[in-house]
């Protein structure tokens, strides 16, 4: 009896464990996952450099008393990959900086050549309207000598009024004379004074124009020197930014060798060789769009090829003509049993994973290692077209990232009902081709230690829903 309550309560452990492997979901890596918390981005500049600062100083002190037993081991190394995650944070905010320094600086030489040339068009102005002021001023002048010269007349001479002219003329002759020269006189003064008038107001408005102008001027001068000091200290301190640039980009390619040299002597004594562990991320955005494109493109064929399929579909007659051509899409005509996705181990000769997804030591690794004698087999995972297969090389020649790696979209889906994309990479030949329709556990490479690798080995990665970077997902939960 007792024996049996001990049989049931296993029973439900292991049906309890059954399930709760049975309710777990890939999840995906992203690429960013192993850098900060949401709150460091949240931080200003300022406060990032302050943090960086403080968890350099404290990874320097776990390096150097780490050291003082040996660098020759994990955990010196997972360290120091800290500390250099932590620097590369600090160039980029030291990019962003010198960034910001010249723009400002582009910023203040628009500004500076926009008030130079303002100041060569106020100068030309106050030239101009100095000349106009002098020539008003001479008009007004010779127009008021004239209105006081005729002031002058008329006081030495008298003012004759119309009733004077009435009473001492002695004929109407002589009054209609005298009255017309009074007419003319009267219309003269009015005409005088109206061109003094005018004369007048626009000589103080032409002055008020160069007395505003002259203070324009002052101010842009005043603006220009201001700015001249601004710029000269910006240029300064993006001169400095540059050396300093300079300096944390040398001790970072410092850093990384040293990195990288301790895990190749690390991996050779283990043999457990995998990638090292710091790549560029504009080189990484540039490939996955290139497999997003080709994954994209393969989509679309797909879906052609069903509309095709589904408008020319005619009843069986018994018989096939004709055989399946290698380099197109193989047509769904498995049977709903055949279709459920299950893969096999990448590397037949080696199913050992000797560097896990996302493991200690390698945060952030998208996918798993297997390391292999190079020239070892590589296989379709499961069903699918290549949909890349390719070389990535420096312009030196020398292979880089992924080095020659594989593709594969597969012809099934998973349970949930989304595409699934692996890939295959440092391989050192290449037997397919895009296009190519494979089949599971077909030879599709061979192993190699192309591009950023550390020794033989092939790097697997499993993407879903998509075939982009940040939809990698655990590989063991579709691997045996």
């Amino acid at each position: 009896m007792k024996r049996s309550k001990i049989f049931l309560g296993l029973m439900s452990v292991l049906l309890a464990s059954c399930l709760f492997s049975a309710s777990v979901v890939p999840q995906p890596i992203k690429a960013a996952a192993y850098e900060y918390s949401e709150d460091y981005e949240s931080l200003s500049n300022e406060e990032k450099q302050a943090y960086l600062e403080q968890q350099l100083k404290e990874v320097n002190k776990k390096l150097d008393d780490l050291s003082e037993q040996s660098k020759d081991t994990e955990e010196y190394i997972n360290t120091l990959d800290e500390k250099i995650r932590y620097m590369k944070n600090q160039l980029t905010l030291a990019e962003e900086g010198i960034e910001s320094s010249k723009d400002k600086i582009d910023s203040l030489e628009k500004e500076y050549e926009s008030n130079e040339n303002k100041i060569v068009e106020l100068e030309a102005s106050i030239k101009t309207l100095t000349a106009q002021t002098a020539e008003l001023q001479k008009k007004f002048d010779d127009s008021l000598v004239k209105y006081y010269q005729r002031i002058r007349a008329m006081y030495v001479s008298g003012n004759m009024t119309v009733l004077e002219a009435l009473l001492t003329s002695d004929d109407v002759s002589t009054l209609l004379t005298r009255l017309e020269m009074i007419r003319r006189v009267s219309q003269n003064d009015k005409s005088l004074l109206e061109t003094l008038q005018t004369q007048g107001e626009k000589l103080m408005s032409t002055k008020d124009d160069l007395s505003s102008q002259k203070t324009s001027l002052e101010v842009t001068q005043t603006t220009l020197e201001q700015t001249q000091k601004t710029l000269t200290s910006t240029i300064d301190s993006y001169e400095e930014q540059q050396v300093e640039y300079a300096d944390k980009k040398q001790d970072y390619e410092s850093q990384k060798s040293e990195a990288d040299s301790l895990l190749l002597q690390l991996q050779q004594d283990t043999k457990n060789y995998s990638e090292f562990r710091h790549q560029d991320q504009e080189e990484l955005d540039e490939i996955n769009r290139q497999i997003e494109e080709a994954a994209e493109k393969y989509q679309q064929q797909m879906q052609q090829s069903t509309t095709t399929t589904t408008t020319t579909e005619k009843p069986e007659s018994g018989g096939s003509s004709g055989d399946t051509k290698p380099n197109t899409t193989k047509p769904n005509t498995t049977k709903p049993s055949s279709n459920k996705l299950s893969m096999t181990y990448p590397v037949p000769s080696q199913t050992k994973i000797t560097t896990a997804y996302g493991s200690a030591g390698y945060v952030g690794h998208t996918g798993v290692d297997f390391a292999c004698a190079s020239g070892s087999k590589v296989v379709a995972a499961e069903s699918g077209t290549v949909i890349i297969s390719t070389d990535l090389k420096n312009s030196d020649g020398s292979y880089r990232s992924y080095g020659r790696y594989i593709v594969i979209a597969h012809d099934k889906k998973d349970s949930a009902g989304n595409y699934v994309y692996t890939l295959y990479a440092h391989n050192s030949s290449r037997v397919v081709s895009e296009g190519q329709y494979v089949k599971k556990g077909q030879l599709i490479a061979y192993s190699g230690s192309t591009g950023n690798s550390s020794g033989p080995h092939c790097h697997f990665e499993v993407r879903t829903p998509t075939a982009s970077y940040d939809d990698c997902v655990n590989p063991t939960y579709y691997l045996p």
